[in-house]
């Protein structure tokens, strides 16, 4: 296991990278945001392929891309900021077209306050294509026995109609090296779009996202929302077609802390 931003070997299947919470990972009420733990999970993603055929400038080369499919977080607790935690992933299992890989993050003295499981694919740049695995993932080193969640993301239904609840444009800081949207960012706006108070008082314990398409830069983006048998149902709507480009689902925990 290797801890920090460095280059890994392919003798590093599980990595690990110890974190402060800074203030700009906060709200309000001195919680991570959910996005911030998204980016910083993804980020650790990023850290663990560097230098290794599944690295970003490894596919790069060949014309090649990562995209995230979909992804599972359970949240048990948010950090606070100035917590010290400890963010591991691995890359757990590798098919014909996705991977699938698990992340964790917790106290650097142990326990876990966020679990996830995402799934991936390779595409062409050029054409958006998806890629077949085989070949691409030479030497890179994986750990099919270890799972973190008993299941794996799912494709979400849409809310169909749902409500408007609040309309975001693409800005230029939206917009990540691939291009495209960051992933974060729609788990940004879906959060965004609730009113002031219910976010004061709430928290997510549970969020799934599917990515669908990307938002491109002047593109403006609406999300809705319906309710489904105790969850909220998500979508990050292109405005100019309706398109749906992203898909949530929710299960608000009122644990928040009004007045901090």
């Amino acid at each position: 296991m290797r801890r920090g931003r460095h280059e890994v070997s392919p003798a590093d299947a599980l990595y690990a990278e110890d974190y402060r919470v800074e203030s700009y990972d906060v709200d309000l009420n001195g919680r991570m945001r959910p996005h911030a733990v998204l980016s910083s999970l993804l980020n650790t993603a990023w850290n663990h392929t560097r230098g290794t055929q599944a690295g970003y400038a490894s596919l790069q080369a060949r014309g090649l891309l990562w995209v995230l499919i979909g992804i599972r977080m359970e949240i048990r607790r948010l950090p606070d900021w100035g917590d010290r935690v400890q963010l591991r992933t691995w890359g757990r299992q590798v098919g014909r077209l996705y991977a699938m890989r698990d992340f964790a993050l917790g106290p650097e003295s142990g326990g876990e306050d966020v679990t996830a499981s995402s799934s991936w694919m390779v595409l062409d740049a050029e054409s958006g294509r998806p890629r077949r695995l085989e070949g691409l993932m030479d030497g890179f080193p994986w750990l099919p026995g270890r799972r973190i969640m008993e299941s794996d993301p799912e494709k979400l239904p849409s809310p169909g109609g749902g409500r408007r609840m609040a309309g975001f444009p693409v800005l230029f800081s939206d917009i990540d090296v691939n291009g495209h949207v960051n992933s974060a960012c729609y788990l940004r706006w879906m959060v965004d779009a609730h009113d002031h108070c219910f976010l004061r008082t709430r928290r997510p314990g549970t969020v799934e996202l599917s990515f669908l398409a990307e938002a491109l830069p002047n593109d403006h983006a609406e999300v809705f929302s319906e309710d489904a048998e105790g969850l909220e149902l998500c979508a990050v709507r292109r405005a100019s077609d309706g398109a749906d480009l992203c898909r949530g689902r929710f299960r608000w925990h009122g644990d928040g802390r009004p007045g901090r």
